[in-house]
């Protein structure tokens, strides 16, 4: 009889939420299968040896699990029980009638698959540095919180190729996009779905410092998250297009956020999208016979 591991991560969001009678009945027709829960940030867990994994938690467990399943060829399917579940949203099954939408793509970071986002600089740390009790019991207003604390200028030194145009200088924002969404705003018009592509997106850091600085790229990031884009944008302050291959040469480490997780950089990030070997599903829970 084929195997399927459930994960579940007790320490997503919404993971009270998780029921694991209905995941055991769901899928114990067709499988043996076994349970493993995650109670602490440095638990692991393998897929080897297993036909399916089940992995229910944010968007940092699907990274997770897609990441493991890809290196082991097992097929995944992944419920979103996180606070924002910006991957689950942009890529599954909300306003569709399927319970459960297959990615035929995901973007990678050298070697690093991720579901939607790598970024680094204003903000970014948001993604990774919210207490986890705190997203249980607050929800969004966790994050919400921690705003203010996470406005701030950055000096990311960085010359980034694009589908052959060059971008060089400091940057306080340095984020690829595949999603049409991030952290709550639906900012990306441009996102199809597996059409090869990602969206990058540049804010430069401005000259001056303090108050002055956060002013300055105040209108930048309130024309990219609040405005969106429609269309492509190529300026002095501001870049976003699309790209097929792209190439971050970083001159110092950065931290990224990478779906939520933290993950250091250096040198030269490549980024481009992949056809995975597995099959990925993205369910809805809410829609399980």
């Amino acid at each position: 009889m084929k195997k399927c591991l459930i994960v579940i991560n007790n320490m997503s969001g919404r993971s009270a939420k998780i029921d694991e009678t209905k995941l055991r009945e769901k899928f114990s027709a067709a499988y043996d299968v076994a349970v493993v829960r995650i109670t602490e940030q440095d638990d692991v867990w393998s897929p080897f040896g297993y036909d399916l994994v089940v992995a229910c938690g944010g968007d940092g467990t699907f990274n997770r699990a897609l990441n493991a399943c890809a290196e082991c060829g097992v097929n995944l399917i992944y419920y979103g029980f996180g606070t924002f579940n910006e991957c689950a949203k942009a890529k599954g099954t909300r306003h569709r009638e399927s319970a459960f939408i297959r990615l035929y793509e995901y973007a990678e970071a050298n070697d690093r698959y991720f579901g939607y986002v790598a970024a680094a600089g204003s903000f970014t740390p948001l993604g990774y540095v919210v207490d986890v009790r705190k997203k249980q019991k607050m929800g969004v207003l966790a994050y919400l919180l921690e705003v203010v604390k996470q406005y701030k200028v950055y000096r990311i030194p960085a010359e980034i190729e694009a589908d052959g145009e060059t971008f060089k200088g400091d940057y306080t924002l340095i984020m690829a996009i595949d999603s049409m969404r991030c952290f709550g705003f639906r900012f990306n018009r441009l996102y199809r779905a597996d059409d090869g592509k990602v969206h990058l997106l540049l804010v430069k850091s401005p000259r001056v410092r303090g108050l002055l600085g956060k002013i300055a790229i105040f209108f930048p990031l309130f024309r990219a998250f609040f405005m969106g884009f429609g269309k492509e944008v190529h300026g002095d302050k501001l870049v976003f297009k699309a790209v097929s291959d792209l190439k971050i040469k970083l001159f110092a480490p950065e931290t990224f956020d990478v779906d939520g997780d933290a993950v250091n950089f250096a040198g030269d990030v490549f980024i481009r999208v992949r056809k995975p070997a597995n099959e990925v599903y993205i369910g809805d829970f809410e829609r399980m016979n």
